[in-house]
């Protein structure tokens, strides 16, 4: 059935120019399908249609704008049935700190971190590094950085503060970065990364031509169970629902370690959930279809 689809696509975030090229990707997906797509920049934008013409709104505004809640509880309040999960696993997801402490509490691992409220809270043992530094809601790796010394902790820490008023030093953790993607009820095969360089970045992830991925990943098919396992659970502690992606890293020893949970992933051609996806055996419009049916109760 053919459905008139607001997509919320570009926002104004760091990651409007990720937004916006998933958007362009989805949008051409959709129309391929025969459904009428309406391309909307914000929620102002889409307070000024006719709220009663549209079938399900995509949401696909990366950042603030579309994963840290408020959208889903405005959209959820309005009655207009969308793609994601609800305002309350958009907040616990989007405060990395929030969900690494519940996390936790699970028995899942996840790297040591501090959460700073302002530079001078930082706690510096020399004897701990290296470390993450990020900001602790935030998206696409905007302002993720390595430290490997102490020196330079301080410095580092100061300058993210001027992207954010939150930022969260992360103990790091070497070995396999990987991600499992779910949609609706389906957990998708574990997607592997090897960055160019030594860290999945900004750059690595949109602008490199070098970041290798694999899927299936090289790992043993009780190692694969077990994040997919992970991250089922992970999804239930912190109300993840509609579609999603969980990232991980595994240790040399064979550890598996929590990093974040994305509510909104990527849908460019250099994303990991299409990936993952067409492992499984949907190609990009089956994606999306799929996406869709988790935005309408009728389907």
């Amino acid at each position: 059935m053919t459905k008139r689809i607001a997509l919320l696509m570009g926002g104004h975030s760091a990651e409007r120019e990720v937004s916006l090229n998933s958007g362009h990707a989805v949008a051409e997906a959709m129309k391929a399908m025969g459904h009428e797509v309406i391309c909307v920049n914000d929620v102002n934008e889409l307070k000024a249609l006719s709220r009663h013409d549209i079938d399900v709104v995509f949401n696909l505004l990366h950042g603030a704008d579309g994963e840290d809640g408020q959208l889903a509880a405005w959209l959820a309040l309005e009655g207009l049935p969308y793609t994601g999960c609800n305002y309350v696993g958009g907040c616990l997801s989007w405060h990395k700190h929030m969900a690494k402490t519940l996390v936790a509490q699970q028995g899942i691992a996840t790297p040591d971190f501090q959460l700073l409220n302002k530079p001078e809270q930082l706690i510096v043992d020399a004897a701990e590094g290296p470390w993450i530094v990020k900001p602790a809601s935030e998206g696409s790796s905007v302002g993720l950085n390595k430290v490997d010394h102490a020196d330079d902790l301080s410095e580092v820490v100061l300058q993210a503060f001027n992207l954010t008023d939150q930022v969260l030093v992360e103990e790091y953790v070497a070995g396999t970065e990987c991600t499992v993607g779910l949609v609706g009820e389906v957990i998708l095969p574990v997607v592997s990364i090897e960055p160019a360089g030594n860290l999945y970045d900004y750059e690595a992830k949109y602008n490199s031509q070098e970041t290798r991925y694999q899927c299936p990943a090289p790992f043993s098919k009780a190692m694969q169970r077990q994040l997919q396992d992970d991250t089922r659970q992970i999804c239930q502690v912190l109300q993840i629902s509609g579609w999603g992606r969980v990232d991980f890293i595994v240790d040399e020893s064979g550890r598996r370690w929590f990093l974040e949970a994305n509510t909104t992933p990527g849908m460019t051609a250099t994303s990991l959930l299409p990936k993952a996806a067409l492992e499984y055996g949907w190609d990009f419009k089956r994606l999306v279809a799929e996406i869709i049916k988790t935005g309408s109760p009728d389907e």
